[in-house]
C-alpha cells in the first residue's frame, strides 16, 4: 500500500490514532487505494446533488429527518462555541441536514460540508462520515488520518444511528475547519455525538415498532427505563423483531439468541405478563435469570390493543376510552386559520391516541385548546383532568399527581388519596407548563407513559390507568434539555407531534373573538364601539387571552347601557400602547421583521428552501433567524 503514498504520511497518520482507531484508519486506507483507486493528491470538487434530489432523499427518510430536527440543533447549541457544524446524513452518506454558525458557513462550503453533498468513502476517502458507516461505529477523523489530502484541514467526529434491524441507518457528524485542534480535543465532542446518535436511535426504535411489545433491560435495575437501558422488541410469535444496539451487545453475550423464551428460559407469554404485574415500581424493575448464568432487570412497555391480552391475567384493567371518530373541524367556534388547523390536526391525533405537545405564550389558550380537542374526540362525558404544573408547590406536585396511601406521611388521608392521574382514567390528561415539573416527578411520570401503571406515595402497589396526554410548555423545552433542567428521555416520550398555538396579536379572528368572550361573561347583550374595538383589536396583547378577558370583564360591569365605551376600560389599559409597556423599537423592528418572515413562508406553505431562496439567504441562516424570531416550523 505504501507505495503509491508518500513518505511516512500514513505513519505520522497512525501515530495521532491507536487501538481500533489506528485499524479502521488503516484499513479505510487500504479500501481507498485498492478498491477505489482513489490518490491521496487528488483535487476534486466536492460531489453535490440538486436541491430537488435532496428534498426526494429527505422525503424517503420523512421520519429519520424529522425527529433528527431538534436533536441535531440541541447539539449544536452545547458544541456552537467551539466552531464545530453539526451534520446528518442518510445511509449512504448523503448530508440531508446541517447547522452551522452564520460565519463559519463559507469555510464548511469550500471544503463540501453542505446539504446534499456526498461523503461516502468511495467518493471522498478517509472520512468521519463514510468510514462511520463502513465501520458501524463511533469514529473520529483527524486532520492528516484522512486519505485525500485536501481534506486535512477537517477533523470529523461521526457516530451511527442504527435501525431496528441493526444496520446503519444514519450518520451524526460533528466537523470542524481549524488548525487548533488536537486529537485529545475530540475526546468530548465523541462522547457527545455517540450519546446524541444513541438517543436518535432509540427515538426510531419506538417510532417503528410501536406495534410491538417492547422489553426494556439493563444489568442495573436503576437503569432501566432511562436512556441508558436496551430495547428489544418482540413480535406477536415471540420471536425478537428488532433491537438498539445496546440491546445486541447484551444478545451477543447471551450466546446471540434470537428467541426470548430460549434467552431467559421462560414462556414469552408468562415472561411479558410477569414484567407487566410487577407490583413494586421503586425499583422500575423485576430480576430476569438469563440463560447459562447471570441476571438482568427488565420492564416493558405494552401497545394498548394488547394490554388486556397480559396485564389481565392477574391485574385488572383499565377500560380503554372509546376511540370516537373526531367531528367537524367547525365545532371551534374560533374563525382564525391557523387556529383552526391546529385544532384539526390535534383532533386527528387524539384519536389515534399520539401524545401531543403544546407550545406558545402564557395565556394563549393551550388548555382552552387542548379540552376542544379532548371533546371532539371523547366526549364531554369523559374526564379531562387539567394540571398546572407551575402553580404547585414542587413539595406537593408528586402527591398531586400520582396520589398517596392512607398514613404514607404526616397530614395524609387516612383512607389515602387517589391523585390526578388516576382522576383522567378513560380520559384526557392536560399538562400545562410541564417545563416546570420538577425533576424528580418528571422521572415518576416517565415510568407512568411507558408502564401506564400509577404507585401512590407510601405504598408498593402499581394501579393501572389508561389516559391520553397533552402536555403545553411555555418554555423552550429543548434548552431545559440542555440545561439540565428536562429530562431529554420524557421529552422524547411526550412530543408525539408538536402544535405551536398562535399568540392572540397573530389571531386574524380578534373581533370575533371580542364579541363571543362578551357575550360569555354578561348576562346582559353588551358590544364595543367601533374605536374602542379597534383600541382593542390593535392592542399587543402580552397577556393573551387572558388579559383580553380581564379587560373586557372590568369594561362590561361599567358598560350600563350595553356599549363599551373608552372611559370603561381599565386605566392602566390606556398607557399600554404608548406608555409602560410599549415596544422598544428593537422590539418593534423584531416584531415587524418576524410578522414580515411568517408572512412569507405562509405564502411558499413553509416550504423552507423556496423561502430562503426568494430572501437570498441559505437554509441554516432561515432556520436561525426562525429561532431567533420564535417562529417554529409547521
Amino acid at each position: 500500500m505504501s507505495g503509491n503514498l508518500p513518505g511516512g504520511r500514513i505513519e505520522a497518520a497512525l501515530q495521532l490514532s491507536g487501538g481500533a482507531q489506528n485499524r479502521a484508519v488503516l484499513e479505510s486506507w487500504q479500501r481507498c487505494e485498492e478498491r477505489f483507486g482513489l490518490a491521496h493528491d487528488t483535487l476534486r470538487r466536492p460531489e453535490v446533488i440538486s436541491e430537488s434530489q435532496t428534498r426526494q432523499l429527505r422525503d424517503r427518510n420523512g421520519r429519520l429527518y424529522h425527529h433528527a430536527h431538534d436533536l441535531v440543533r440541541t447539539l449544536y447549541r452545547k458544541i456552537d462555541a467551539s466552531g464545530y457544524a453539526v451534520f446528518l446524513t442518510d445511509n449512504s452518506g448523503v448530508i440531508l441536514d446541517s447547522v452551522a454558525a452564520h460565519s463559519l458557513l463559507p469555510s464548511f462550503r469550500t471544503n463540501g460540508l453542505l446539504p446534499g453533498a456526498v461523503w461516502s468513502e468511495e467518493r471522498e476517502g478517509t472520512n468521519g462520515i463514510g468510514t462511520c458507516i463502513v465501520e458501524g461505529r463511533a469514529i473520529t477523523i483527524h486532520k492528516d488520518e484522512h486519505f485525500l489530502a485536501q481534506h486535512s484541514v477537517l477533523t470529523c467526529t461521526a457516530a451511527p444511528v442504527f435501525d431496528p434491524d441493526g444496520k446503519v441507518c444514519s450518520v451524526l457528524d460533528v466537523s470542524a475547519v481549524r488548525e487548533d485542534i488536537k486529537r485529545p480535543d475530540c475526546l468530548r465532542v465523541r462522547g457527545m455525538v455517540a450519546d446524541y446518535a444513541d438517543a436518535l436511535e432509540r427515538i426510531l426504535f419506538f417510532d417503528e415498532r410501536a406495534g410491538d411489545v417492547i422489553l426494556h433491560l439493563h444489568p442495573d435495575a436503576r437503569h432501566v427505563g432511562s436512556t441508558r437501558d436496551a430495547m428489544i422488541s418482540i413480535a406477536p410469535d415471540g420471536t425478537i423483531s428488532g433491537a438498539t444496539s445496546t440491546a445486541r451487545r447484551i444478545l451477543a453475550a447471551a450466546n446471540n439468541s434470537t428467541d426470548i423464551a430460549d434467552m431467559f428460559e421462560m414462556d414469552v407469554e408468562n415472561l411479558v405478563a410477569k414484567l407487566a404485574n410487577q407490583d413494586g415500581q421503586g425499583a422500575s424493575a423485576t430480576p430476569l435469570n438469563i440463560a447459562g448464568g447471570g441476571v438482568l432487570f427488565g420492564s416493558v412497555t405494552i401497545p394498548e390493543r394488547m394490554r388486556r391480552r397480559y396485564v389481565g391475567r392477574s391485574t385488572p384493567t383499565a377500560r380503554k376510552a372509546p376511540s370516537l371518530p373526531a367531528r367537524p373541524v367547525a365545532d371551534i367556534p374560533d374563525k382564525d386559520a391557523a387556529l383552526r388547523r391546529i385544532f384539526e390536526i390535534g383532533t386527528r391525533l387524539h384519536a389515534k391516541d399520539i401524545n401531543v405537545l403544546m407550545s406558545g405564550e402564557t395565556g394563549s389558550g393551550k388548555e382552552y385548546l387542548a379540552r376542544h380537542i379532548h371533546e371532539a374526540t371523547l366526549g364531554k362525558s369523559k374526564a379531562f383532568v387539567a394540571i398546572n404544573c407551575a402553580a404547585l408547590p414542587e413539595g406537593l406536585i408528586e402527591n398531586e399527581l400520582f396520589g398517596h396511601a392512607g398514613g404514607a406521611f404526616t397530614g395524609a388521608a387516612r383512607d389515602g388519596f387517589g391523585g390526578r392521574i388516576r382522576e383522567a382514567n378513560g380520559g384526557t390528561l392536560f399538562l400545562d407548563e410541564i417545563g416546570d415539573m420538577p425533576l424528580a416527578a418528571q422521572g415518576r411520570l416517565l415510568r407512568v407513559l411507558e408502564s401506564r401503571t400509577v404507585e401512590p406515595l407510601g405504598s408498593t402497589k402499581s394501579v393501572p390507568v389508561d389516559f391520553r396526554l397533552i402536555c403545553a410548555s411555555n418554555v423552550d423545552l429543548n434548552r431545559a434539555v440542555a440545561e439540565g433542567k428536562f429530562r431529554e428521555d420524557l421529552l422524547y416520550r411526550i412530543k408525539g407531534a408538536r402544535l405551536s398555538v398562535p399568540p392572540l396579536r397573530e389571531r386574524s379572528d380578534l373581533a370575533d373573538l371580542i364579541g363571543r368572550l362578551l357575550a360569555a361573561l354578561s348576562d346582559d347583550y353588551v358590544q364595543c364601539e367601533d374605536d374602542v374595538l379597534a383600541l382593542l383589536t390593535a392592542h399587543g396583547w402580552p397577556g393573551n387571552v387572558r388579559e383580553l378577558i380581564n379587560v373586557l370583564q372590568y369594561a362590561a360591569v361599567f358598560a350600563e347601557d350595553g356599549v363599551i365605551e373608552r372611559h370603561h376600560l381599565p386605566d392602566d389599559f390606556h398607557a399600554t400602547p404608548t406608555d409602560e409597556e410599549a415596544p422598544t423599537p428593537r422590539q418593534a423592528m423584531a416584531r415587524a421583521e418576524a410578522d414580515a418572515l411568517r408572512q412569507l413562508l405562509e405564502v411558499q406553505q413553509w416550504h423552507i428552501s423556496n423561502t430562503a431562496k426568494a430572501l437570498g439567504i441559505g437554509r441554516n441562516t432561515l432556520y436561525r433567524r426562525m429561532a431567533r424570531l420564535g417562529i417554529e416550523r409547521r
